[in-house]
């Protein structure tokens, strides 16, 4: 009985986890309230307004060793109506750390960017947490964050 309950506890955080909904929506209109100051698009209890689009980072984050170079994919999650290429931008990278291309672009219609991630030799060592931006033609930048640990190699 442990075994079956400890099974279906681990399933349940992998499906949380794997639901990377942190980061603020972009694209649409955002809304204006009377007063006059800025908010974001309407966003839904589920799934992505439409109009709109969430960037999607690997779920459990990215481990990579000093010298060593990974595969990774951003993906995007876009609204009914939502068709533009959206650029993205990376900031806070940690110092040694580079991504390549250094800013993809995510064509209209593709479902992710492919980007790798290097790490110099003397790549600092750390957690950190990378700042994405996702930038479309027309509408409010997306952003979420991407965590990235450097390890000894």
């Amino acid at each position: 009985m442990k075994k079956v309950l400890s099974s279906i506890l681990a399933v349940s955080l992998i499906a949380i986890a794997a639901c990377d909904d942190r980061g603020t929506p972009g694209g649409g209109a955002p809304t204006k309230p009377a007063n006059g100051t800025k908010t974001e698009p309407n966003r839904p209890v589920v799934g992505t307004a439409d109009d709109t689009f969430t960037l999607s980072m690997p779920t459990l984050g990215t481990n990579i060793k000093q010298g060593e170079t990974k595969a990774v994919t951003i993906g995007i999650r876009r609204g009914k109506n939502f068709g533009e290429d959206v650029s993205l931008k990376f900031d806070n990278l940690p110092k040694g750390v580079t991504i390549e291309p250094a800013n993809p672009t995510i064509k209209a219609g593709d479902p992710e960017a492919k980007v790798s991630v290097k790490a110099a030799d003397d790549a600092a060592l750390g957690d950190f947490n990378v700042k994405v931006t996702g930038h479309p033609a027309k509408g409010a930048d997306a952003h979420n964050d991407w965590k990235i640990t450097v390890e000894k190699k």
